[in-house]
């Protein structure tokens, strides 16, 4: 998908007037890269799938009228787009430290921006995937059929 947009990028034409021109091309060149990666197909798919699933999802879970199937069709997008999310941020994350690593950095302790980059990058998914975990277990909770328990009395013999 990307693949197109990137293809049509020159690195030496948009450095020609550069002054550092190899170290602009070696960017542009990280930045193409990025820009082949599989991660936009696997979003684009990934979006797409969650998107078909999410109709049935909601008309079911609107309707009440298939409880099981509806939180089971929930628990599956909440589960597709936590695995979604989690590869795009390892991808991502993995290319920016890959660039923190390589970048020239002129006294700038590279790495500890890179380690906060992971962590915050983790962090935000885990959060995001709680908070929809979070939601469908009250859903859940909250939908559940009613069930009467009736406890016989210790007191009171039931001789009838």
């Amino acid at each position: 998908m990307m693949g197109g947009v990137v293809a049509e990028i020159d690195p030496e034409e948009i450095c020609a007037e550069d002054d550092d021109q190899e170290a602009c091309e070696a960017l542009i060149g990280e930045l193409v890269s990025l820009g082949d990666s599989r991660v936009w197909d696997v979003g684009a798919a990934s979006s797409a799938l969650l998107f078909l699933l999410s109709i049935p999802t909601a008309l079911l879970m609107w309707s009440s009228d298939d409880r099981d199937t509806a939180l089971k069709l929930a628990w599956g997008w909440v589960g597709i787009h936590a695995i979604s999310q989690l590869y795009a941020t390892h991808v991502l994350v993995s290319w920016t430290s890959d660039f923190y690593t390589e970048m020239p950095s002129e006294g700038v302790d590279l790495g500890f921006i890179s380690l906060f980059n992971q962590v915050a990058s983790y962090a935000g998914v885990l959060m995001c995937e709680l908070t929809l975990v979070a939601g469908l277990v009250l859903i859940s909770y909250k939908t559940r059929p009613l069930t009467r328990l009736e406890v016989p009395s210790a007191f009171h013999s039931s001789e009838e």
